[in-house]
């Protein structure tokens, strides 16, 4: 399991339910200040002989997660508990860098489930909002928004 922090300088958030069929229908949150993710992964051998030629090649698989986003409020994007969707994490806007889809995109796709909404104030008296999301479907890797 590992589990990250991504400034939000740099880290983007896309959530919502893709009814119409196109990544175009996600909402970027705004505000971000950071996200987290914490993911369970099953490993299973794998029938290619590793490049050393000694043992076996372990193939991890994502099978679960958790991932919390904080922002700055006011945002542009409401999310209540028990809400479903589709979430993507991008560690910063430039396609080279990782992120997670908690969810594959596509029509009525519900990959997240926000399970917490927190209200709170940072150190310098600004309000945030932290939300916290169970996957409820695949979790895949990601290198852009709707890849």
């Amino acid at each position: 399991m590992a589990e990250a922090n991504y400034h939000g300088k740099t880290c983007q958030v896309w959530w919502g339910l893709d009814t119409a069929g196109t990544v175009a229908a996600l909402s970027q949150l705004a505000n971000v200040i950071e996200w987290s993710a914490t993911l369970t992964a099953d490993t299973a051998d794998s029938s290619v002989t590793h490049a050393s030629n000694v043992g076996r090649t372990r193939e991890p698989g994502f099978k679960g997660g958790i991932a919390t986003v904080t922002c700055y409020l006011p945002g542009d994007v409401v999310i209540d508990e028990g809400d479903e969707g589709s979430l993507e994490l991008l560690r910063t806007n430039l396609n080279a860098d990782k992120g997670y889809v908690f969810g594959a995109t596509g029509a009525g796709n519900k990959g997240a489930i926000c399970i917490s909404v927190d209200l709170g104030v940072d150190k310098d008296d600004i309000e945030t909002v932290t939300y916290t999301f169970q996957s409820t479907g695949v979790i895949s890797a990601t290198t852009t928004k709707g890849s």
